[in-house]
């Protein structure tokens, strides 16, 4: 029924890393039906602080046979059975990738006798292998091998059997969810509690740090999917080793979350996120004079000292703004800087500021100051083009006073990721707009 299985490897995440011994003790519950132990020849060097930690040398691995030569074998030991590990998530990933590159596919059902012990044995201090084994005398005189520890393995698992009073091993044998995939600090009560709200999510490491922070239109199933599969990343394996803990915040709708999580992400700068965190650069649309009285439009890096008619993320959407600008009034784009190749002929001056002027409105609108009615009650707050910040006003008076407004709302730092959020928004929901003179 039962598989404990320990490895030794090159590395700690599966992608780039080999094993270098495995040892299976096949169990049914109530006695041994066989063992297996191997070196393995990982094809590649054993790295020296790998080597002082395992006691496994390149030497030692030399003659040994490789994954593919045993790949069978060990095939047809686990097949119909209960994948039993400490911290199963790195086993289980590791033999899994391993048979995969071989043309073998497993999908068993796991047990990690930490998150076990956690349920069974509440509030020790240490809960890895060799803390538990002292502290139920468990002898384990080949530590850091597999054998020694599949065999300390058997012997914890058979303590928590005994002592297994609410079925916990029941439990999880019968039933292939989510929480088989959890990481080892992470309890399942936590996604449990969880809503199905839009919000924004946290994971803390050991220290409580934030090192995650994502956002998502329905929680528990969001925060479910980071745990629901063992990819063999380096980021998927770290994951799974730093999460000591779920926080989250319920917001209204899914702007909100988005929003929020770009402050959040900003805020925080947490190590797992990689999006987000880079310099922002922004463009503006800058209005002069030239020496014969031509008003000029052109465009910039946005500077501190100068305020832009209107600004851009991307270049190209400033770019595609002024020609739609030319295309509209029929002003050569070389007279915005758009284009080397000018005509011979420079528009009559009169008619050709006035057209600018009628620019100059049309861009203005970009700078008004209005609310935006997200869902249910609450609201977001653009004042004189650039985000304020939103919350909820459970009732909106008919005569809107801006101080009284901002009142109700939480001010936050405005981004260029919150803009194109809020623009695609309004883009699709325009009804959404209630003006503020």
């Amino acid at each position: 029924m039962y598989a404990f299985v320990d490895i030794e490897t090159t590395g700690s995440y599966n992608s780039k890393n080999c094993i270098t011994e495995v040892a299976i003790i096949l169990h049914n519950g109530i006695e041994i039906e066989g063992k297996y132990n191997t070196l393995i020849n990982p094809e590649s060097p054993i790295l020296p602080f790998v080597q002082t930690m395992t006691g496994i040398t390149n030497k030692m691995v030399e003659n040994a046979p490789t994954f593919s030569d045993v790949a069978e074998g060990i095939y047809n030991l686990l097949i119909n059975r209960v994948f039993v590990a400490h911290n199963v998530n790195f086993d289980y990933s590791f033999i899994k990738q391993h048979l995969k590159t071989v043309g073998y596919e497993i999908d068993l059902p796991k047990i990690c006798t930490i998150k076990l012990s956690r349920k069974i044995f509440p509030g020790l201090l240490k809960y890895g292998l060799g803390s538990l084994s002292n502290h139920f005398n468990i002898k384990n005189n080949a530590r850091h091998r597999a054998s020694g520890d599949a065999e300390a393995l058997m012997e914890l698992f058979l303590i928590l059997q005994k002592n297994d009073i609410n079925k916990e091993i029941e439990q999880l044998t019968k039933r292939r969810k989510e929480h088989q995939y959890l990481p080892p600090n992470i309890n399942q009560s936590i996604l449990n509690k969880m809503s199905s709200l839009p919000g924004v999510y946290y994971f803390h490491n050991k220290k409580n740090k934030i090192v995650y922070v994502g956002k998502a239109i329905n929680l528990k199933k969001r925060v479910s999917s980071h745990f629901s599969n063992n990819k063999s990343s380096k980021q998927k394996q770290n994951f799974l080793k730093e999460i000591y803990n779920i926080t989250w915040k319920d917001c209204s709708s899914e702007l909100t979350a988005c929003i929020f999580e770009s402050i959040e992400i900003k805020r925080l700068w947490p190590i797992f996120n990689k999006s987000q965190k880079h310099f922002e650069r922004q463009y503006g649309i800058y209005e002069f004079e030239d020496s014969i009285g031509y008003k000029r439009l052109a465009i910039d890096n946005k500077r501190k000292i100068l305020k832009p008619l209107a600004t851009f993320s991307l270049l190209l959407d400033a770019r595609n703004t002024l020609l739609n600008y030319c295309k509209q009034f029929d002003i050569d784009p070389w007279m915005f800087f758009l284009s080397k190749e000018s005509s011979r002929h420079l528009p009559e001056l009169k008619e050709y500021n006035q057209k600018i002027k009628e620019i100059f409105t049309d861009l203005d609108k970009s700078h008004e100051t209005y609310l935006i009615h997200d869902f249910a009650n609450n609201y977001i707050l653009i004042e004189h083009g650039k985000f304020y910040g939103m919350g909820v006003i459970k009732s909106l008076p008919k005569k809107r006073n801006l101080d009284d407004l901002k009142q109700k709302l939480t001010v936050y730092p405005e981004n260029i990721i919150i803009k194109s959020y809020i623009n695609k928004f309004i883009n699709e929901n325009p009804e959404s707009i209630i003006p503020i003179k």
